[in-house]
C-alpha cells in the first residue's frame, strides 16, 4: 500500500428507523424508506472517497452507523467503534410511547486494526478556567467557569496504520453556535439571542481547551519521550483560523524563540490538512457548511508533525485533500421552504435528512521515507 485515505463525516442525525430523538418534540423518526435512502447516500460518498479511516459525528445509534458503513463496498467489513452507544445505552423508552435516542454521539470506522477505543466525557483535571476581572488594570475579582464535561464525549482510539505505525485517533464534535437559552428567556429578544450565542461560545471554548489538553498529553515530549502520531477528525463548529480551533491545534511558535523551544512547540502542534492543501493550490474552495449565505469550514482533519512533508522524521505525508460538498445547498436563496414534514398524532413533525448538511473532507496520506534519510534540512 502506497497511500490511504482518511475522512471526517458529519452524517446529520443518523438513527435507525422508528426511534425518536430525545428532546426534539418536533422531529419525526426515520421510516424504512427514508433510512434506506440515507445510508445508500452515505455509502456512495464513502465509496467515491475510498476512505479507509473515517471519524463520524452526529451518530444516534450503533445499529444505524453499522448499516451506513455496510452500504459502502470499499469500507464494508471495517471495524466500527462507538464507545457509549454500542450496546444501545443511549436508547430508552419514550414517555409518549415508542423509543428515543439521546445524542449526538461519535463513531470510528477503520479498515486497519483498532487496538483500543474509549469515550472521554470529563475534562482533564488541569483544565480549570478562572478569569481575573480587572478595572483600570487592577484585579478586582476572579470568576471561575464551572464547565467540566464535553457535551459530546470525545472518541479516542489507537489504530495500527499501514507500515505498522501505531497512532492515536481522536474524533470530536464541539458545541455548535446554536444559542443556549435559560428557562424563561425570550428567544426573540435580540439581547437574549446575543447572550445565548456567547454562552455557546464559552462552552465551545472550554471544550477546545480540554481537547487541547488531551492532544498535548498524547504528543507531549517535554519529558524527553516523543508521543504517538495523531490524527484528529472534528466538527469543531468554527473555522480553521478561529480562536477555538487554533486553541485545539496550538499556535505556530514565534520566530524569535530559540530553536530548541520552537522544536518543542512543533512537537505538540497539529496541522490542518486544509492549510497544507492550500499551500499547494491556487484556489481556495474549502467549505463544509452553509448557513444564512455564509460558507464555513467547520469540519476538520488535523495531523501531527509525523504527517507533514517538512518534518525530518516523517512517517507519511498529507498528499492531497478534497471536500465532498456538492450536495450542500445555500437555503438562503431557496424560494420555497421545501423541508419535508409529516403529521403524527395530529401534530406536524419535521422528517429527518436524506443527506447531510455538512461537507466531507477526505485526505490522502502517502507513505514515504523520512527526510533525514535523504539529507534534507529540518524545520525552522
Amino acid at each position: 500500500m502506497k497511500s490511504y485515505r482518511v475522512a471526517s463525516f458529519n452524517v446529520e442525525n443518523l438513527l435507525h428507523p422508528g426511534v425518536y430523538y430525545t428532546g426534539r418534540d418536533d422531529s419525526a423518526p426515520y421510516d424504512g424508506a427514508l433510512f434506506d435512502q440515507k445510508i445508500r447516500w452515505i455509502g456512495s460518498i464513502l465509496d467515491e472517497a475510498r476512505a479507509d479511516l473515517v471519524g463520524f459525528q452526529e451518530v444516534f445509534s450503533y445499529e444505524a452507523i453499522k448499516s451506513a458503513v455496510a452500504a459502502s463496498r470499499h469500507l464494508n467489513g471495517a471495524m466500527i467503534v462507538a464507545p457509549g452507544i454500542e450496546a444501545g445505552e443511549n436508547i430508552r423508552p419514550r414517555a409518549a410511547g415508542g423509543m428515543e435516542a439521546s445524542g449526538p454521539n461519535l463513531a470510528l470506522a477503520s479498515r486497519f486494526p483498532v487496538l483500543s477505543a474509549e469515550a472521554i466525557t470529563d475534562f482533564p483535571a488541569t483544565v480549570n478556567l478562572t478569569i481575573p476581572l480587572e478595572l483600570n488594570g487592577v484585579v478586582k475579582s476572579e470568576t471561575k467557569l464551572n464547565v467540566h464535561r464535553f457535551e459530546r464525549p470525545i472518541l479516542k482510539a489507537r489504530v495500527t496504520l499501514p507500515g505498522g505505525v501505531n497512532a492515536t485517533v481522536l474524533v470530536a464534535h464541539l458545541k455548535s453556535k446554536r444559542p443556549k437559552f435559560l428557562e424563561g428567556e425570550n428567544p426573540a429578544d435580540p439581547v437574549v439571542q446575543a447572550l445565548g450565542r456567547i454562552r455557546s461560545l464559552i462552552v465551545r471554548s472550554m471544550e477546545a481547551v480540554a481537547l487541547r489538553a488531551i492532544v498535548v498529553n498524547i504528543l507531549d515530549n517535554l519529558d524527553g519521550e516523543v508521543g504517538e502520531p495523531l490524527i484528529l477528525f472534528g466538527d469543531l463548529n468554527d473555522d480553521v483560523s478561529s480562536v477555538t480551533t487554533q486553541t485545539v491545534a496550538g499556535e505556530e511558535p514565534a520566530q524569535f524563540l530559540r530553536p530548541e523551544i520552537r522544536r518543542r512547540d512543533w512537537d505538540i502542534q497539529l496541522y490542518s490538512v486544509h492549510d497544507l492543501q492550500e499551500a499547494l493550490s491556487y484556489r481556495d474552495v474549502s467549505y463544509t457548511h452553509i448557513y444564512n449565505g455564509r460558507h464555513e469550514l467547520l469540519d476538520h482533519i488535523f495531523v501531527s508533525q509525523e504527517f507533514v512533508r517538512q518534518f525530518p522524521q516523517r512517517l507519511a505525508i498529507v498528499a492531497n485533500t478534497r471536500i465532498f460538498n456538492d450536495h450542500l445547498l445555500d437555503k438562503k436563496w431557496v424560494v420555497e421552504n421545501d423541508r419535508p414534514s409529516i403529521i403524527i398524532d395530529g401534530k406536524r413533525m419535521w422528517l429527518p435528512s436524506l443527506r447531510s448538511d455538512h461537507g466531507v473532507p477526505v485526505t490522502e496520506i502517502e507513505i514515504v521515507a523520512p527526510l533525514s534519510t535523504q539529507g534534507e534540512q529540518t524545520k525552522g
